[in-house]
């Protein structure tokens, strides 16, 4: 994630060759939140600062502004570049996530933050997401979605994962 610019609490940044502005929202807990916008709208931005507010203003218009619109977004960005998924397996895993809101709402802090949480972390059956990645080849996403495996069929879970999940 490259930092463009910041311009009164909003940041304009840019990763997977797009353009967001990040900005900090949640009525009962503040997070992180990233708005994709137009190379357009960026452009306009990089060239007077205080249109940042305008653009971000714009798409409450547009988008369904609520906390589950932008954990969704954030996560099938990240699903979509960083894991290369479709459309399909995108919508799936969300889907799954959606089953577990802490373990969603936690990966996605893990994602936006770029670390796992140093407290207060999700255990299950004595496993963390951080303790799975770093003890398997899961990556971020399958270490979260193994947690959910463990929640949903705890027998056969704990068993692949002791018989031949590969271990590092």
């Amino acid at each position: 994630m490259e930092l463009v610019l910041e311009y009164k609490g909003l940041s304009l940044i840019k990763k997977y060759d797009k353009y967001y502005i990040r900005f900090i929202g949640g009525q009962r807990e503040e997070y992180p939140c990233d708005l994709a916008i137009s190379n357009k709208e960026a452009m306009s931005v990089i060239s007077s600062n205080e249109a940042i507010k305008n653009v971000r203003d714009e798409y409450k218009k547009k988008v369904e502004w609520t906390s589950r619109y932008f954990i969704d977004s954030f996560l099938a960005d990240y699903m979509f570049y960083e894991c290369n998924m479709s459309e399909k397996r995108i919508n799936t895993n969300i889907d799954k996530l959606n089953r577990h809101v802490d373990i969603k709402f936690e990966l996605y802090e893990t994602l936006i933050y770029e670390k796992f949480p140093i407290a207060g972390a999700i255990t299950v059956c004595g496993y963390t997401a951080e303790s799975l990645k770093k003890s398997t080849y899961l990556s971020i996403l399958g270490s979260y979605n193994f947690l959910i495996y463990i929640l949903e069929d705890e027998k056969n879970a704990l068993e692949n994962l002791s018989k031949g999940l590969p271990i590092k």
